[in-house]
C-alpha cells in the first residue's frame, strides 16, 4: 500500500548562502518534507513505517553543514533520506530561507525539489 510520511516547519539556524556575509551571520530556515513510501504491512510497529524522528535527524545533519545554494541543500536532504530508508520511493523537500538578503522586504525564499531513487545514483 502506497502512502506518505510528512514533516512540516522544521526550524534550523544555518550558515548557508552564496555571499560571504550569509556564511558569517547565518539565517533562519524551515524545511518541509513529504516522503512517499510503500507500506508492506500495517501492524502498528515503528518498523513498518518511516520513523519521522529519523527523518528529522537526517534533515538536521544536512542543515548543519554550510552549503551555498538552497537547491543543493534540498537535494542532499532528499538523497540522504532515500539512501537511509529503503522503503522510501520519492522525497519532496522544500527549504525556506527567512528574510533573504535581496535588498528588499521579502518574507522568505524557497526551493522545492522532488528527489527520486533514480536521481541519486
Amino acid at each position: 500500500m502506497k502512502g506518505k510520511v510528512a514533516l512540516s516547519g522544521m526550524a534550523f539556524y544555518g550558515y548557508h548562502g552564496y555571499y560571504v556575509e550569509e556564511n558569517k551571520l547565518g539565517n533562519h530556515y524551515t524545511v518541509d518534507l513529504v516522503v512517499e513510501t510503500e507500506f508492506k504491512r500495517m501492524d502498528d510497529s515503528l518498523e513498518s513505517t518511516l520513523n519521522y524522528e529519523t527523518l528529522y535527524k537526517i534533515t538536521a545533519e544536512v542543515m548543519h553543514k554550510p552549503l551555498k545554494l538552497l537547491e543543493t541543500l534540498a537535494f542532499h536532504i532528499g538523497k540522504k533520506i532515500l539512501i537511509e530508508n529503503k522503503s522510501a520511493t520519492k522525497v519532496m523537500v522544500r527549504v525556506n530561507k527567512q528574510q533573504p538578503p535581496i535588498g528588499a522586504i521579502c518574507d522568505k525564499a524557497y526551493v522545492e525539489l522532488e528527489v527520486d531513487r533514480e536521481d541519486i545514483y
